[in-house]
């Protein structure tokens, strides 16, 4: 599965020149925590997370800093001194393409440690993929059982062991019968082992893996 797949294009956007009150009445009424920031021309320039307002807004002592930003004399004084959506945002955006495979856009979360990276094509925002939406078509692909030939699913196991990982797979064997999956045969260590392993079970359409491979 690809970005294209999950993500939401359904996408809330600010502009540079959105107050950041009006950013915070936003993110509370579509119960979001981070609004992508466009120009005039729809272009992607950053974007405005709970965090980039927290750190310009100092909450009333045992009160909520939403409550604050939005109802407080601290909005009236953000409101009155201008400020922009474009002068708190995130300017450095981790994007990621349409075609951007799900276990990509999965380290690219975890590495950056953000909870959604937009997706963009020539520049303009067309989707937002979440952790949320990972999870979701990992549950779904687990409750999904399609029929698929033998050598379909041997295939597969072998185009992503020889995509996604180093594994040299020519001491073993692959053998798929019913859509039960065999491993044979030596690898170089445990590890790899494992690495096989886990390709197998990830393909849809295996029912059951038998590990038999030694080190």
């Amino acid at each position: 599965m690809q970005a294209t797949d999950v993500m939401t294009t359904e996408i809330v956007t600010v502009a540079e020149d959105a107050t950041v009150s009006d950013v915070a009445e936003l993110m509370l009424k579509h119960r979001v925590s981070a609004l992508p920031v466009v120009n005039a021309l729809g272009k992607l320039v950053g974007i405005v997370s709970e965090g980039d307002l927290m750190r310009r807004v100092k909450s009333a002592p045992g009160r909520s800093w939403w409550l604050s930003l939005v109802a407080d004399p601290t909005a009236k004084f953000v409101r009155d001194r201008g400020t922009r959506a474009g002068d708190v945002m995130t300017r450095t955006v981790i994007s990621i393409s349409e075609g951007t495979s799900l276990p990509e856009v999965a380290r690219i979360l975890d590495s950056h440690n953000i909870k959604r990276v937009t997706v963009v094509k020539e520049g303009q925002l067309i989707g937002l993929v979440s952790r949320a939406d990972i999870l979701r078509a990992v549950i779904a692909g687990s409750q999904e059982h399609p029929v698929a030939e033998d050598h379909e699913i041997r295939e597969r196991i072998v185009e992503l062991l020889r995509q996604q990982t180093e594994v040299y797979i020519g001491s073993m064997k692959i053998m798929v019968a019913n859509g039960d999956v065999y491993l044979r045969g030596t690898v170089g260590s445990q590890e790899d082992a494992d690495a096989i392993r886990a390709a197998a079970e990830s393909v849809v359409g295996v029912n059951k893996v038998h590990n038999l491979l030694s080190v």
